[in-house]
């Protein structure tokens, strides 16, 4: 007898597990199908216009989606969209430096695109012009917006890209970065004129002087303090219009050009 409910022990174990694997296969099953009716019920682009930037348009973005997605991405499963694929295709714009795309619980799926920004225009003497980013990368003319920053003008040849030239646009580039922490220095510098020697003037946005910085590679935060004890200590006594020119070149210094003479100041 006890050999009889032994067996049946086992039997009726076994009939147990055998009964939950096919539940949770039926389960399984229930949420693939399930998941199979999923689709994307509304697409949504998020751009960080917040930023003062906009190269690009939330349209533009949309189309960009959709023509990956065979004309309309609403109503595709989301199991065969490829996200990641999305997120690469959008960062491939060239301003565009990052990008996500996900999808929400309702379905909706959002790509949120952050615009590279621009510190610095440069416009070379070959007319090769284009924006330098944040990340000192290069950032093309867009018909649609126009970036209000500074602009270097003169000898910042690209197209034989030798080592002088990538030295003179890293040093603009750091000097812009520098340039641009300051409020006042950013409200001041309209243009950077690059001689042929890898020399800068600063062109002021209030005019009537250039400032003769020289070379953008070393000593900025001294030459602009100067500049700044200068302006304020200085001009501001005798007026903006006194002098053509402000040379910061020298060790320790400014000198100024009057409009008829040059004086030195310690």
């Amino acid at each position: 007898m006890k050999k009889f409910w032994h067996i049946l022990k086992k039997i009726l174990t076994v009939a147990a597990m055998l009964s939950c694997a096919g539940l949770f296969i039926v389960v399984l099953t229930s949420a693939i199908q399930k998941q199979d009716q999923l689709t994307c019920r509304n697409l949504k682009v998020k751009i960080d216009y917040d930023s003062g930037i906009a190269f690009l348009t939330e349209n533009e973005i949309k189309d960009r989606i959709n023509f990956l997605n065979g004309e309309n991405i609403i109503g595709k499963s989301l199991d065969r969209i490829d996200f990641r694929s999305m997120e690469k295709d959008v960062e491939h714009n060239p301003f565009v430096d990052r990008a996500e795309v996900f999808v929400d619980g309702q379905q909706n799926i959002t790509v949120e695109v952050f615009q590279k920004r621009p510190v610095l225009r440069i416009l070379n003497n070959d007319g090769v012009s284009y924006y330098l980013g944040e990340k000192n990368e290069h950032i093309p003319l867009s018909d649609k917006f126009t970036s209000h920053v500074a602009i270097a003008v003169g000898n910042v040849q690209m197209h034989n890209s030798t080592k002088r030239d990538s030295t003179v646009q890293a040093d603009l580039y750091h000097m812009m970065l520098y340039i641009r922490k300051d409020g006042f220095l950013n409200s001041l510098v309209d243009q950077l004129d690059v001689k042929e020697t890898g020399e800068v003037d600063v062109i002021p946005k209030i005019k009537g002087h250039v400032i003769h910085f020289g070379s953008p590679s070393g000593n900025i935060e001294g030459k602009f303090d100067r500049l700044k004890i200068f302006y304020r200590e200085g001009l501001e006594k005798v007026g903006w219009m006194k002098y053509s020119a402000i040379d910061l070149r020298y060790m320790n210094q400014v000198v100024c050009e009057k409009r008829d003479t040059v004086e030195s100041i310690k």
